[in-house]
């Protein structure tokens, strides 16, 4: 019999690679790590869409103080007004024809989003809020949708049309809130129910309308807005001057 020695167990060395294939499979990790993160960037991009999508997503999602028009017009334009800013009644005095014109027309739906940043500019301290409350009792009152949209239609125009001066001395009291807004609807054809027009001069919805400002005002801010009025259309952000309502009412 032939006997094996089995000596010491031998040792695995491994074999040490070269400085070159560890820099290649270094670049080459790099280079995977790049394309994740590129690819993760152009993933979230296309997700999130264009900033004009982003915006219109925004504003999809809030709750306007009230919708005009027809919900498949091809045009919708969001305003965000301060019922003390003298800016955004000169907008109403300007397009209001217009505006109402092509909500009449089917051309634009058109969302409201009422602001407060004014109230100090106000004699009583809270008139933007309380305008917004009036505006919103005729939102949340017992008339058909049409009549509805008439008297909140007139209602805007006549409040604008009877603005209290920025910093004046004055202002709108509820009752005078619920006549001017009352006679407003009226002058579009349509009557204010009795229990609106007492909730208006109770001021039933203020402290609402004051919640609702101040989401308004967070949305502005977040779509890139500093002041009223501004509009957007499509989810774009509108210079309000010269003629440019005439190219999206067609």
């Amino acid at each position: 019999m032939v006997r094996v020695s089995k000596g010491k167990s031998a040792k695995y060395v491994p074999v040490k690679q070269s400085n070159t294939m560890t820099y290649v499979l270094g670049g080459i990790a790099v280079i995977v790590v790049i394309v994740v993160v590129i690819g993760g960037v152009l993933l979230m991009s296309k997700k999130e869409g264009t900033p004009a999508d982003q915006v219109t997503t925004k504003l999809n999602d809030a709750t306007p103080a009230f919708v005009l028009g027809r919900s498949d017009a091809p045009n919708t334009l969001d305003f965000f007004e301060d019922p003390m800013c003298p800016a955004c009644g000169t907008m109403e005095r300007t397009y209001g024809e217009q505006i109402t014109k092509g909500i009449e027309d089917g051309k634009i739906k058109v969302r409201y989003h009422l602001v407060s940043f004014l109230n100090r500019q106000s004699a009583s301290g809270d008139f933007s809020d309380r305008a917004g409350g009036a505006l919103l009792a005729i939102a949340k009152s017992s008339l058909p949708d049409e009549q509805k949209q008439k008297a909140w239609l007139g209602a805007h125009t006549a409040l604008f049309a009877n603005q209290p001066e920025e910093g004046g001395s004055t202002d709108h009291s509820n009752a005078d809130l619920a006549r001017i807004l009352g006679e407003g609807a009226k002058a579009k054809g349509a009557e204010l129910p009795a229990d609106t027009t007492t909730a208006i001069t109770e001021g039933k919805f203020t402290v609402e309308s004051a919640q609702n400002a101040g989401s308004a005002s967070t949305l502005m801010q977040s779509i890139g807005a500093t002041g009223t009025p501004t509009v957007v259309h499509n989810g774009e952000l509108i210079t309000v001057q010269g003629d440019w309502l005439a190219p999206i009412l067609g």
